[in-house]
């Protein structure tokens, strides 16, 4: 899945959900998997057909401008 997300951050299959500007300057980036394939089991590879909860990661190795980017990941499970 190609996107301008997948673009500018070199990694597929997320998106772009919204930016906040932080107070120091910065920006915060909330990201969300865009990959329907995602929802399949690794194993089987059968769909789920409902979210079982929910996570949030903060990648820290995504280098991107000067002032650098604060990544929230909000994952389904």
């Amino acid at each position: 899945m190609v996107n301008d997300t997948t673009l500018l951050l070199d990694l597929d299959g997320v998106s772009v959900i919204r930016v906040e500007r932080l107070q120091c300057g910065g920006r915060r980036v909330h990201l969300a998997t865009a990959d329907a394939s995602a929802r399949a089991c690794p194993v089987c590879g059968v769909f789920s057909s409902r979210m079982k909860g929910s996570a949030t990661t903060r990648p820290r190795d995504l280098p991107c401008g000067e002032r650098g980017l604060e990544f929230v990941w909000h994952k389904r499970r």
